[in-house]
């Protein structure tokens, strides 16, 4: 399809040029029928609202026999307690149980009850008592930066959670491990033990690997983490043991979710392909994502990594990445619309990010820079640039900003990455960038 037969068709469906910039994520999730399914489930038997979430740990309290005086605070959406004057902000934790299926919620309920009760009075106050309950997590990167727009609509505090990123779309912190729990490690705690985040983090990586009981192997150059205690995600942060793992070519590794770290070789297409099949299973069946995209590692630092273009295995990396940058860039989108309706304090159009499948079954992502319209683009594959008139240019990434040169600028504090745009390019640029096929 020429890109000047899809902008028609994408007109088709979403009207004049403008409205063609507000294109929704519909062509993303196309591609995968059966989310789309349990999406729309989810909206008829979905998760408690916030004042149910509440209501439900506060009835888990009472249960106990805590006769705390506990109070829901909904414009900062969370629990305070009286006693000690303790405040538990829930938007983690809520997201954590939206994020189970019903039949795991009740269970998880009964976790949170017994770790809010003990999390703060449980953690030491000395280093050396502390140490040997700490552990590394692992998180979605997105979680976070979520979490902050939330802060920012809602004119709360953000998280006092020290974080480590773990390529482009992880982070690792700290937390005590307990029998029934875990509580995160916040720069307070860190402060009142006078210890630094990555002192605290080597006693946390040793514990782990101490606690290691077993990885699993298929065939000479496949690994995985399978000790199946909640922390086979952090496992990834092991960089002795994985250096010395028998792989081809430089380690590569996938987190696909919390109880799931996969490691192979970058030369390696059969132990990629294993890679590849355990991942797609992962990421229909459970319901912890944290992310799909490998990671190669370089110099003691895990950097994002993609096979080159012609790799046989090229096209189903880039549907799992294309799915996943889809959706956080869509729960993004719908934040800063949000935050900016809410709060004026930015007008520019949030554009979606969108893909769109070739007659060759590859996918392309892209978004659309409109005329006369100041927008956060997302960062796609491809960027199409239409006026009144029709399509003026559409082409690479790359070969947009290289043309435009300063017309698009990083927006610092927003992840995933958006890049402002004011101005439209000139008719000399315009014809720089030609029109390319998607």
């Amino acid at each position: 399809m020429s890109s000047d037969a899809a902008w028609r068709e994408i007109c088709k469906v979403s009207g004049p040029s403008l409205q063609c910039s507000r294109l929704s994520m519909l062509t993303i999730h196309q591609l995968s029928a059966e989310r789309i399914a349990m999406g729309l489930l989810d909206r008829f038997f979905g998760p408690p609202s916030q004042k149910q979430f509440a209501n439900a740990l506060i009835a888990g309290f009472r249960k106990t026999g805590s006769t705390a005086e506990i109070v829901y605070d909904p414009e900062k959406f969370r629990l305070v307690r009286t006693e000690g004057e303790h405040e538990t902000n829930l938007s983690n934790i809520y997201q954590e149980h939206c994020s189970l299926p019903r039949s795991e919620r009740r269970e998880h309920l009964l976790r949170l009850v017994h770790s809010l009760l003990v999390d703060h009075e449980s953690i030491p106050d000395d280093f050396a008592e502390a140490r040997l309950n700490l552990r590394p997590k692992i998180w979605m990167r997105s979680m976070f930066a979520n979490l902050e727009l939330e802060a920012r609509l809602k004119g709360a505090e953000p998280l006092d959670i020290p974080l480590y990123p773990i390529g482009e779309h992880l982070y690792s912190s700290l937390v005590y491990d307990m029998p029934t729990s875990m509580a995160s490690i916040s720069q307070e705690n860190l402060d009142t033990w006078g210890v630094t985040y990555y002192e605290a983090m080597e006693s946390a990586c040793h514990n782990l690997e101490e606690s290691t009981m077993a990885w699993a192997k298929l065939g000479d150059n496949f690994h995985s983490a399978m000790s199946g205690d909640n922390y086979d995600s952090s496992r990834v942060l092991l960089l002795d043991r994985i250096r010395g793992f028998d792989v081809i070519g430089d380690p590569i590794a996938i987190v696909p979710q919390r109880d799931a770290m996969y490691v192979t070789g970058s030369d390696d297409d059969v132990g990629l392909g294993v890679m590849l099949d355990l991942t797609e299973k992962m990421l229909a069946e459970e319901p912890r994502p944290l992310s799909p995209i490998p990671m190669r590692l370089v110099d003691g630092e895990w950097l994002d990594w993609r096979p080159a273009k012609e790799h046989p295995l090229y096209e189903r990396f880039a549907l799992l990445e294309t799915e996943f940058l889809g959706q956080l860039y869509f729960e993004q989108k719908e934040l800063l619309d949000s935050v900016n309706e809410n709060t004026m304090e930015d007008d520019a159009f949030v554009a979606s990010f969108s893909g769109i499948k070739n007659d060759e079954g590859g996918v392309k992502s892209y978004c659309v820079w409109g005329e006369g319209v100041h927008s956060l683009l997302p960062k796609t594959q491809y960027i199409m640039l239409p006026t009144e008139a029709g399509l003026a240019a559409s082409g690479e990434w790359d070969v947009v900003r290289r043309v435009v040169g300063d017309l698009m600028q990083s927006v610092a504090d927003l992840y995933p990455t958006r890049f402002r745009v004011r101005e439209f390019p000139s008719e000399e640029q315009l014809a720089a960038i030609g029109k390319i096929e998607l």
